[in-house]
């Protein structure tokens, strides 16, 4: 019997990696984790030859078995090595950079405190991976290879739990924030784009002093820009009502506006109107409102649902059914 696997059976699939990206990555001193996440970037955008391309906190986790709020870290510590680069804001697409780019030596502990998952603490069996059994005891004990569910704590040693993360880091340009995280919030500030306004706060926060907690930094950010809506903007010269009364013409089979007065909603319809010249006419709104009726869901704040007018106000969906042929 033969441990060499021939290339050429394609049946299996294999991964086409360039030699000297191959070469870098084994000359580069990266945590096993950080590893694990540019080896997904290659195979994501050079295997399949797309090019950068979005890749998610929550896509890395599932393909590598990592949790998303050390996902996002180990991105943040690549992007600072520059082994990857994202296009655009936090939420660009990421891909991977030439090895010439690559940050090699980063100081004199390097991966001993690198900053995805190196912390002098013992991480506890609820937070670890499922393929780093390792790391339940400190370099100064024995590695002993058993299945993961035999080991235990060393006798007369209690497992330390890891601090809880917070799901945000920022890296002075961007933030990282996990999905679980944006979903609540978008639930419990609604209207509010909660990704565009994390964008704005990255830009403020890249341009002052640091902060201890991020986290409290955007929920407060968050807080006010809700409050900036619940208050409501200026309606002049937009014509609300007449919107208001376009939509329940134009989608007589849609969710009807139950209270016209509403202040979210009308803000909403207002951010709308002025964000485009090309937004203030009616035939336009007739266009959108067109394309939503033929519509029975959307895709809202990470589920399918029915639309109604303040979904199409959204900015996300508004994109959407603006740039349909």
């Amino acid at each position: 019997m033969t441990n060499v696997i021939q290339i050429g059976n394609t049946q299996r699939g294999f991964t086409r990696m360039d030699n000297s990206i191959m070469d870098a990555l084994m000359a580069i001193d990266l945590p096993a984790r950080e590893l694990k996440v540019a080896l997904f970037v290659a195979k994501t955008t050079i295997n399949f030859q797309a090019g950068p391309v979005r890749i998610t906190a929550a896509a890395v986790s599932k393909a590598t078995h990592i949790h998303p709020d050390v996902a996002s870290k180990a991105i943040s510590h690549l992007l600072k090595r520059r082994v990857i680069f994202r296009e655009g804001g936090a939420r660009g697409d990421i891909g991977l950079c030439d090895p010439k780019e690559w940050v090699f030596v980063e100081g004199p502990n390097q991966t001993n405190r690198a900053d995805s998952d190196q912390n002098n603490k013992v991480i506890s069996i609820a937070s670890q991976t499922k393929s780093d059994d390792s790391l339940l005891y400190s370099k100064k004990e024995p590695l002993v290879t058993v299945p993961s569910e035999q080991i235990t704590a060393p006798q007369g040693g209690d497992i330390t739990p890891i601090e809880k993360t917070s799901g945000v880091s920022f890296n002075g340009e961007d933030f990282e924030v996990s999905s679980d995280l944006i979903t609540k919030w978008a639930k419990a500030y609604a209207p509010v784009d909660v990704e565009t306004e994390i964008v704005r706060a990255a830009a403020w926060a890249a341009a002052n002093r640091q902060k201890k907690d991020y986290r409290r930094f955007l929920v407060n950010w968050l807080a006010k820009a809700h409050l900036k809506v619940a208050n409501g903007v200026s309606e002049a010269g937009v014509p609300v009502d007449k919107i208001i009364g376009l939509y329940h013409r134009i989608c007589p089979n849609l969710a009807k506006v139950a209270v016209e007065s509403d202040k979210a909603l009308r803000s909403m319809i207002v951010e709308r109107w002025t964000e485009a010249e090309t937004h203030q006419n009616s035939q336009f709104w007739k266009t959108i409102f067109d394309k939503a009726n033929r519509l029975s869901q959307v895709y809202y704040r990470g589920a399918n649902v029915a639309p109604r007018l303040e979904i199409i106000c959204s900015r996300a969906v508004f994109r959407q059914l603006e740039e349909q042929a």
